[in-house]
């Protein structure tokens, strides 16, 4: 379907496998059919589809959203649900992997969705949302433990931060100590006076 999408003018340039616009397209459709039925379902109950979240709760939800879809697409734990559609590249810090998408067609198109952060993005804000509109309080406790989690990573990332800052410094501290007992060794000694 890619190629047919390439060959007309609208999307020259995007022939080659790599970007397969019409699984991307497929993925897209999923994504708003899902909205769409969400809004069906709670329109045609009488029930407010779009309830109103306060500051507190768009902070709470976005690093909520945050931490979820780095955990989908980089944790180790995982990994087993990106395997069939992605390929082991490296090890990054902080427990994350490095990943590229294998295959072609929808099976790279759902590999390049969940090894990436930014894409997963929506769709870990979209359920979060409707998981809010329809149970508030399960929804904030939920997002409240990834929130939790993102700010405890900040911290983490804090601490080996100052402590690698620390050691640099450190470091450049001794290595400034040895220039200069090597930079007196190697002066001639200064002759004493005598009155």
């Amino acid at each position: 379907m890619g190629k047919v999408l390439a060959e007309t003018k609208l999307f020259a340039g995007y022939g080659n496998t790599e970007m397969p616009l019409g699984s991307y397209a497929l993925l897209m459709g999923v994504y708003g059919s899902a909205l769409a039925g969400y809004f069906a379902w709670r329109g045609g109950r009488g029930r407010s589809a779009f309830p109103r979240m306060g500051v507190e709760d768009v902070a709470l939800f976005g690093l909520a959203t945050h931490k979820v879809t780095r955990i989908l697409a980089k944790d180790f734990v995982t990994a087993p649900l990106r395997a069939p559609f992605v390929r082991f590249e490296s090890t990054d810090r902080a427990s994350e992997v490095s990943e590229s998408s294998r295959g072609r067609g929808l099976r790279r198109a759902v590999g390049d969705l969940l090894s990436c952060p930014f894409c997963l993005g929506p769709w870990v804000a979209g359920a979060l949302a409707c998981l809010h509109a329809v149970r508030p309080r399960e929804a904030r406790l939920v997002a409240s433990i990834f929130a939790l989690t993102t700010l405890s990573d900040f911290l983490q990332r804090s601490y080996e931060w100052m402590g690698q800052e620390l050691k640099r410094t450190r470091e450049r501290a001794e290595a400034l100590e040895v220039s200069e007992v090597s930079e007196g060794s190697l002066r001639e000694p200064e002759p004493t006076r005598t009155h």
